[in-house]
């Protein structure tokens, strides 16, 4: 037996998903604020860089 969702169901997972999206959106944003905000030391923004995989931030 096939495993349908309602409609108010696929609504509010719908919703969930939205939600969550915005909030890593927020954390990405957040992170890459950081990255290139030359206040921080560089070495901790470079070690976070490579740390999640993105490119190093060189001053």
């Amino acid at each position: 037996m096939a495993n349908h969702l309602t409609a108010h169901q696929s609504a509010a997972a719908l919703r969930a998903a939205e939600d969550e999206l915005a909030q890593l959106r927020r954390c990405v944003r957040e992170v890459a604020s950081f990255l290139h905000d030359q206040t921080h030391d560089l070495r901790t923004r470079q070690a976070l860089a490579q740390h999640l995989d993105l490119p190093v931030p060189n001053q």
